[in-house]
């Protein structure tokens, strides 16, 4: 089973859920769909680099590569995808954290005021001692000011659970479009130990590169209400933990 954050462990920094595989969702809904205007097989890439890989709450790895390779495809109004993504540690503190591959099917649809998204997302780690789950998500995302957007999971494995809310403001300047994100939300373990509250406020930018070539930028810091943040980490082992974290990172993404 999977065990929390836990310096004494050293090991076993366990996601709740892959955070990229949403961000796949959000790639293939927002950028692919839009290009797809015949309707056909659409194809969606992304490679990111971060300082700190942040997931509802918790630190999932220190310098971390992250990649995503999807597929979609609109039939009838709604947009069915899959994908797979990874998050690979990287750098000399990656030993404390795993490296997780996971994959993704799911479906998308607009309809009066929202659009909304579910998902069943195969958590995998491979090489590692963490066992594979199943987790079902949905997102519901509003036609107002600041799109705000609620989110859920279930992990059917272990039972844990949570709720997330976001909302910000996106804006053009120029060739870039500018975006400020707050977020709100917890998670109930199935094991029955103390549930996890956390916010946190996100900025970032993009810009097209070359053809469907997009170069994107982030910072993002987030807070909870108990220390599952590595504040030192000496010879791969972490040796002191903190409540809260703050990553940059960087990322190209390309659909066709």
């Amino acid at each position: 089973m999977r065990e929390e954050f836990n310096p004494i462990a050293q090991k076993g920094l366990k996601t709740f859920r892959n955070s990229l595989s949403a961000g796949l969702l959000a790639l293939l809904s927002d950028s692919a769909i839009a290009e797809d205007d015949d309707k056909s097989l659409a194809f969606t890439g992304e490679v990111g680099l971060a300082s700190m890989f942040i997931d509802r709450g918790e630190q999932l790895g220190a310098a971390t590569l992250t990649a995503a390779l999807g597929a979609e495809k609109e039939i009838s109004g709604v947009v069915l995808y899959g994908g797979v993504s990874l998050i690979n540690p990287v750098g000399d503190d990656r030993e404390p954290f795993d490296e997780e591959v996971d994959y993704t099917i799911g479906a998308a649809w607009d309809g009066p005021g929202y659009s909304a998204d579910v998902s069943a997302n195969w958590l995998t780690y491979p090489g590692e001692a963490s066992e594979e789950s199943l987790e079902i998500a949905g997102s519901l995302t509003f036609d107002q000011a600041l799109s705000p957007t609620l989110a859920t999971f279930y992990d059917a494995e272990f039972e844990d659970w949570g709720l997330e809310f976001t909302a910000g403001p996106e804006w053009l300047v120029s060739d870039w479009t500018l975006y400020t994100l707050g977020r709100l939300g917890f998670v109930e373990p199935g094991d029955g130990s103390q549930n996890r509250t956390y916010a946190g406020v996100e900025a970032g930018a993009s810009r097209p590169l070359f053809g469907n070539t997009e170069f994107g930028v982030f910072s993002r810091y987030e807070w909870a209400n108990q220390d599952s943040f590595a504040d030192d980490i000496s010879n791969g082992v972490i040796t002191s933990v903190t409540d809260s974290g703050f990553a940059v990172g960087i990322a190209l993404t390309s659909s066709y």
